[in-house]
């Protein structure tokens, strides 16, 4: 039988498909947004903390298995005051400490499951569109924890596209690609460029102790500002 990279793992994690493949139609992230914008409540969200050796202890501790993406196993804990999240991989289980609570966890959790099961394309595809939507709803994810967890996706990319002070035009195809797969508005593209090359520039100050960077440094995040679309008078030092 052809094992599925990416699958939901229970009937327990299939029921937070339904209200989904009712009313969605259009693209996934805009869809999620107005799909789950009214949530007011929901129980308190955290990830597990500390690591593990071995994935039996979850069993033990009530957790059961969610959904599978290549290696990787997610995890979930729920009643009516808490979700517990863990992730575990290779039998190991991750420390989820730094992933903060609630609105932090939330955001952290949708941005690294989009990048796990997206990998190299960040596209998704059918099967990797249910597990990521059942992900959400388990998660009861609002609004806003959806709209800024898209963003810094697209943000984390365009950090890495910046990090060696050159943006090709290939780059700057993929980066088009990946903001229409986004469906990120363009109200925000500018706003995430502009904290990428910010970035940029403190790390450069950083590198450099807060010494004259020199003119050719300097020329390069101006040039990646054009190509960016970005005001000049935006990016610090400029």
């Amino acid at each position: 039988m052809f094992d599925q990279r990416v699958t939901l793992l229970s009937d327990y994690a299939g029921q937070y498909l339904q209200k989904g493949q009712e009313s969605e139609t259009g693209g996934l992230w805009n869809n999620m947004i107005s799909l789950f914008g009214s949530r007011k409540s929901r129980p308190g969200i955290s990830g597990f903390q500390g690591q593990l050796e071995s994935a039996d202890y979850l069993s033990d501790e009530g957790f059961a298995p969610f959904c599978k993406i290549d290696d990787r196993i997610i995890h979930v804990k729920k009643n009516q005051e808490e979700c517990l999240i863990a992730i575990s991989q290779n039998d190991k289980v991750w420390d989820l400490t730094t992933w903060g609570e609630d609105y932090m966890f939330a955001t952290r959790f949708i941005a690294e499951c989009y990048f796990m099961i997206t990998r190299d394309d960040y596209h998704i595809d059918d099967d990797e569109r249910t597990v990521f939507r059942a992900i959400i709803g388990c998660i009861e994810a609002n609004s806003q924890e959806i709209l800024d967890a898209r963003n810094i996706v697209y943000w984390t990319l365009v950090e890495k596209v910046v990090e060696d002070g050159v943006v090709t035009e290939e780059e700057l195809a993929a980066m088009a690609k990946i903001r229409q797969e986004l469906e990120i508005d363009s109200r925000n593209v500018e706003e995430l460029h502009v904290k990428a090359l910010n970035d940029y520039y403190d790390l450069l100050r950083q590198r450099h102790e807060e010494s004259d960077y020199g003119l050719e440094e300097l020329e390069k995040i101006q040039e990646m500002a054009k190509l960016l679309n970005v005001k000049l008078q935006r990016v610090s030092g400029l």
